[in-house]
């Protein structure tokens, strides 16, 4: 496989700025007599952002004195790879600091945590959960609509799942349902419809994502699309493929478990299925309450949204708050220079209240 691995970091200052220690933290630690901080980065990619926390960090002197732990996330070993290099002076240079690299999904940082860091709290942590350069530019990776290679869709290589198995296997309702809920794709039912059965005829192109690019094009026929027709139809099959969405919902589910309290965290979102989950997240934290718990009363929806964070911050029972409210887009020199941060959307939470074990 390529061992290319040219990325770009999305957020990249943004993301780093906001989830640094605060004074808070560090007075915390003072009166816990608390020695070493614990820094995650749940998904590591080409290490553009780990790079920029740990060259913060260094240059900070108020964290001279504290041992520090840095937890890098991947589930693509070339990221991993790729990485440890490029950062592998850091940990070399400086006495208090410590690097770990986990070739793992985010989905298992609690039960890691508790396996190899005996369950010791994270004091800040951030997540990207866009698909990285490389993958999309590396056809043989299977994710790009533009450069030919095999219908992959596989972060981790290891797992079975691939996009190909999905077309071949799923039933016409299965792929109408992963069309619609992910791809959110109007014409979710005629494509399935199409591909069980040209599949039966064998006349399914599924050797190739380019072929494929070309059939869903013609299936779904949007004559005036500004985009890819097909663009949908792959990032529902990716989010398929990986289980992005249920890994994201496992992670927000764990996050107030273990997190110290005054930690910060941070979550780049690239469309509105990622985006709604952490919002939806950080809302029910505001308010004390678990990250998938449902918010649907009656009371909820009659206030507007500005006077129910308001009421919120002066009860303030919660376990922390959104940091800026709303998320952070991309600038305009970023999206010049990287056309994909403009879906991207950075939401950071603080947290103050945790009832730690």
């Amino acid at each position: 496989m390529n061992s290319t691995f040219k990325h770009f970091s999305v957020l990249k200052n943004e993301t780093i700025i906001n989830i640094l220690p605060t004074e808070s933290l560090l007075h915390y630690f003072k009166k816990n007599s608390l020695e070493t901080i614990n820094f995650v980065d749940a998904t590591l990619g080409g290490g553009g952002h780990a790079e920029e926390l740990l060259k913060k960090i260094i240059s900070n002197p108020e964290l001279k004195n504290f041992k520090k732990n840095f937890i890098f996330f991947d589930q693509d070993i070339n990221a991993i790879d790729h990485a440890s290099k490029k950062l592998k002076n850091y940990s070399l240079e400086n006495e208090n600091l410590k690097i770990f690299y986990e070739n793992s999904n985010f989905r298992k940082l609690k039960e890691i945590l508790n396996s190899k860091f005996k369950g010791e709290k994270i004091h800040s942590l951030y997540a990207d959960f866009g698909v990285s350069s490389p993958q999309l530019d590396i056809g043989q990776r299977g994710f790009s609509i533009m450069h030919s290679g095999p219908l992959d869709m596989r972060m981790d290589v290891s797992s079975e799942l691939t996009a190909k198995k999905i077309l071949q296997l799923y039933s016409e309702e299965e792929l109408t349902k992963i069309f619609f809920d992910y791809g959110e794709e109007p014409k979710a039912r005629k494509l399935a419809k199409a591909i069980v059965t040209d599949r039966k005829k064998d006349l399914l192109p599924l050797e190739n994502t380019t072929q494929f690019a070309d059939y869903v094009k013609r299936v779904l026929s949007y004559p005036n699309s500004r985009v890819h027709p097909a663009t949908r139809t792959f990032q529902a099959l990716r989010i398929e493929v990986n289980q992005e969405l249920e890994s994201i919902q496992n992670l927000l589910a764990d996050i107030p478990k273990i997190v110290s309290s005054y930690a910060k965290v941070g979550f780049i979102s690239f469309h509105s299925l990622e985006d709604r989950l952490v919002k939806h997240a950080m809302r029910n934290w505001q308010k004390g309450k678990n990250a998938d718990e449902k918010m649907n009363t009656q009371k909820e929806f009659h206030l507007p949204l500005h006077m129910q964070l308001l009421i919120e911050e002066n009860n303030n029972k919660g376990f922390g708050k959104e940091i800026p409210r709303g998320g952070i887009t991309a600038s305009n020199e970023e999206c010049n220079e990287n056309s994909r941060s403009r879906s991207a959307r950075l939401r950071c939470f603080e947290f103050s209240n945790i009832k730690e074990d």
